[in-house]
């Protein structure tokens, strides 16, 4: 069987920048090509709030009663009122925020973070 000879390979990229942040802000990076450079973020942390609302109505009225122990060394005697009336419980709405960080490529030498995240600056050939 003959060899052949198959032309070398090379990679397409040219460069690979990677970092972290801690929190939202500019990286200054060594300049690249923006036309042939992405930006890959993940995010290590997230931030949101989550609001509900509601309301509860209604009355209780005092009436009467008494509680008291039966048997035993245990002797309790004396009024103890119940109460009577309606209570009602409005259901409202939940307001959930949420915010996931990232980056992005805001120009030749610079990548904006948006918050805590890990990122990585491809330039290809």
């Amino acid at each position: 069987m003959a060899s052949r000879l198959y032309p070398e390979v090379t990679s397409p990229i040219k460069s690979i920048q990677r970092g972290a942040a801690a929190s939202a802000g500019d990286v200054i990076i060594s300049s690249v090509n923006v036309s042939k450079s992405f930006v890959d973020s993940f995010a290590t942390g997230s931030a949101g709030t989550v609001a509900g609302t509601g309301t509860t109505s209604g009355t209780y009225t005092p009436s009467g009663g008494a509680v008291g122990a039966p048997g035993g060394n245990l002797n309790i005697n004396g009024s103890f009122p119940t109460y009577t009336g309606t209570r009602t419980i409005s259901p409202g709405a939940t307001d959930l925020t949420t915010q996931r960080y990232g980056a992005y490529l805001a120009n030749s030498t610079t990548i904006t973070v948006t918050g805590a995240c890990n990122w990585e600056v491809v330039e290809y050939i």
